[in-house]
């Protein structure tokens, strides 16, 4: 298990063995956390026959439901064929109504290993209304000896009936200096402590994603980007180039939206010490002369551009126009 989450691990598996666990559970949290993966770990001490006594439920003594490993039903659970482990994930947009059915129809049968049965919705809130009213009988009352487990990075967009039917548990943004430490042991650290504390920034304290994003060699184009957006006053025939860029992915607006600020904060005088871009505070310190009128007001017409490109609702919107209205306000006051 990650290591920002073994106190989570610790503290769940205990509610386990003292049969405080309930039968629904709501795993939320930002996204890249390991959350797919505590659901699994957790999925796994419910089924392991090691940590059961014959219904499902450890005994008294122990203080934690760890699961063994060893045993039939923990090998199956990592083979990823264990009967009794149902496994909604998706790629598409939605869960759909018949796919929980299915899933309510299977939990209402009994087990085939004898240890219960463990359902687990990643990304639950991709379920449609429909879906998430066909689940509420089941949440409410499971048959036999069923635990759901829901995964969400966004559960505000659950049915709020969803949210207060579920035992709901917080993973927390984990501390940084212990995710900078693990992404030193994978081999992500050359870039040195700075650049990766930024990176990590940039990905909202996700350690996962900023795993990826490292390995990837994104940071560089984020490096390169904001130089060029930072030399554009100057050198205003970087203009398409950067223009271009900021296009790519929807993050990079949020990479300058973060040197926007950084540079308001200087700015204003506040300590450099909390900056989010710890690795390019000259490029912060340069665009800070514009002065906090103008920083402000850029960063107010920013804000709105990535609300309007984000927002998937109303009339289309050309996002190159609307981008390249804010770089020419962006040149010309």
């Amino acid at each position: 298990m990650y290591p920002w989450l073994n106190e989570q691990t610790r503290q769940l598996t205990g509610l386990i063995a003292q049969r405080q666990l309930g039968h629904a559970l709501l795993l939320k949290g930002i996204e890249g956390l390991g959350k797919r993966e505590l659901g699994l770990q957790l999925a796994q001490a419910l089924l392991c026959q090691h940590t059961s006594d014959g219904e499902n439920k450890v005994p008294p003594q122990a203080e934690v439901a760890v699961p063994c490993g060893h045993c039939h039903a923990c090998q199956l659970v990592v083979a990823g064929n264990h009967s009794d482990l149902h496994i909604i994930r998706t790629d598409q947009r939605s869960i759909s109504v018949d796919t929980i059915r299915q899933l309510t129809q299977v939990l209402s049968e009994s087990a085939r290993l004898g240890h219960g049965k463990v359902a687990v919705i990643e990304q639950a809130e991709k379920m449609t209304e429909a879906a998430a009213n066909a689940l509420l009988k089941t949440l409410e009352e499971p048959a036999g000896q069923s635990n759901l487990l829901l995964i969400s990075s966004q559960p505000d967009r659950l049915l709020p009936t969803i949210r207060s039917r579920c035992q709901q548990w917080l993973l927390p943004v984990p501390d940084a200096a212990l995710v900078l430490d693990w992404l030193a042991g994978q081999g992500l650290g050359t870039a040195g402590a700075q650049a990766n504390l930024s990176a990590l920034n940039v990905n909202q304290g996700s350690p996962l994603n900023t795993r990826d994003y490292l390995a990837a060699g994104t940071d560089q184009r984020r490096q390169q980007l904001l130089q060029q957006f930072a030399q554009l006053r100057q050198q205003p025939q970087l203009l398409t180039r950067v223009q271009a860029g900021l296009l790519e992915q929807p993050v990079h607006l949020l990479w300058l939206q973060l040197l926007l600020q950084d540079a308001l904060q200087l700015a204003l005088g506040l300590s450099s010490a909390s900056l989010r871009l710890v690795d390019s505070e000259p490029l912060c310190r340069g665009v800070s002369e514009l002065g906090a009128p103008r920083l402000t007001l850029a960063l107010d017409g920013l804000a709105q551009l990535r609300r309007t490109l984000q927002s998937g609702t109303g009339r289309p919107v050309n996002p190159g126009l609307q981008l390249t209205q804010w770089l020419n306000d962006w040149l010309i006051h």
